[in-house]
């Protein structure tokens, strides 16, 4: 196996979101990052700067996770709008922590986001809700990562025009600043 070392994506979960925004700061190999279900610079991880990050970013943003809460979501908008690159930002209606991985409910800390819960998002606290299922929140993750990476490494017109439909699609939004 070769690696093209003008085509290097990396991505990350919850902290390791964290540690993709600081990859892609500190190693201009990365030519495109995505972080999912954290923010990728944050009071937490002061040596990350987005402005600093040049390669396109995709964020995605479980809309109730409450392993995160509303304070770290409202981390990743703002990384969002701090990020000098190309950005996208993907939201997740119903997503929880966990929602975008197969680790949903394999020990009991990591529930986050498994079967029924309870809403924290602004607006909406304390309604009762199911999160999507583990296999959706996975597809959309899977789809959406596949999409941005083909469209920034590989100049895929056709993966950035899917990339750029997300919102339309139901319980996704989808907005680049």
């Amino acid at each position: 196996m070769t690696v093209d070392p003008e085509r290097i994506g990396a991505v990350g979960h919850s902290f390791g979101s964290a540690t993709t925004g600081r990859l892609a700061q500190i190693d201009d190999r990365v030519r495109a990052a995505v972080g999912l279900a954290a923010p990728m610079a944050s009071f937490l991880f002061p040596e990350t700067d987005l402005e600093q990050i040049t390669a396109p970013l995709l964020m995605v943003l479980a809309q109730e996770d409450n392993s995160i809460t509303e304070v770290g979501n409202d981390l990743i908008r703002a990384n969002v709008e701090a990020a000098r690159s190309p950005v996208w930002l993907l939201e997740v209606e119903d997503a929880g922590h966990w929602s975008v991985s197969d680790l949903c409910g394999l020990v009991p800390d990591f529930m986050a986001g498994c079967g029924e819960g309870v809403r924290h998002s602004r607006g909406r606290e304390g309604e009762r809700f199911t999160y999507l299922s583990v296999t959706r929140g996975i597809d959309v993750t899977r789809r959406y990562a596949t999409a941005f990476f083909l469209a920034q490494l590989q100049a895929d017109t056709s993966a950035l025009s899917l990339l750029n439909a997300a919102g339309d699609e139901q319980g996704l939004s989808l907005r680049q600043p």
